[in-house]
């Protein structure tokens, strides 16, 4: 009973793998600032300013021949770099201390709940999409979180829906997360990303993230009210 527990438990944990097939959307025509990004690994990339651009700064990072190409095996020596930085005691096993580490200080954002009045970390955490909703007047009701088409975690800021990328590694629940298991799930990422399977990744073939999508929304809706002011 206890093991379909934890089955149960890490399958809400890793969610669904497969690489979002996006609807053909509007490219907004002004630039907006990049939202968080969070590598399939499990890393974030948060913005510095207007002109970062924090899902290159990843693929640049991972490419480490800088050809353009990411391989499964450029992807996989960036998993043995980060699990090294979660690994803060060096055993080869991030254990539950070091994951609820992850957790809070690294990437606070992949709680689920996180747009609901949660205390944030102290840690530099980057601020979510605002809510395309208008703000509740004192009293009312909150407002409406983004719509991130069913993503959580670091889905809503990742290419595939993998609510906790460190935790869900986990594949035989014993609550030590191996740099085996870190790195299957990492070439597992890999292949669901390389839908033709030609062997690498391309930075303009990558699908974009539900935060993206929504950024571009707002900055879309932004540029018709104005339009609208002008007109009036």
């Amino acid at each position: 009973m206890r093991r379909i527990l934890a089955l149960l438990l890490l399958a809400g944990i890793a969610g669904t793998a497969s690489a979002r097939k996006e609807a053909p959307a509007t490219p907004c025509t002004e630039p907006f600032r990049q939202p968080l990004f969070i590598s399939p690994i499990g890393e974030p990339f948060r913005t510095k300013d207007d002109a970062d651009q924090p899902l290159r700064r990843w693929f640049d990072q991972a490419d480490r021949d800088h050809d353009g190409r990411l391989t499964q095996a450029e992807m996989l020596l960036d998993a043995d770099r980060f699990f090294a930085t979660i690994d803060k005691d060096g055993s080869g096993e991030i254990l539950p201390d070091e994951l609820m580490a992850y957790e809070l200080n690294v990437a606070p954002e992949i709680r689920l709940y996180q747009f609901r009045g949660e205390p944030r970390s102290t840690s530099g955490g980057n601020t979510p999409p605002p809510s395309t909703a208008k703000p509740a007047k004192s009293g009312g009701k909150r407002p409406t979180p983004p719509d991130f088409g069913g993503a959580a975690g670091a889905g809503r800021y990742s290419f595939l829906n993998v609510p906790n990328p460190v935790a869900s590694a986990d594949r035989d629940f014993d609550r030590a997360i191996s740099l085996r298991e870190y790195r299957a799930a990492a070439a597992e990422r890999f292949r669901d990303l390389d839908k033709d399977g030609s062997g690498y990744l391309m930075l303009a073939d990558l699908p974009r993230t539900p935060a993206q999508i929504v950024a571009n929304a707002q900055c879309v809706e932004r540029v018709k009210d104005r339009a609208k002011e002008r007109r009036k």
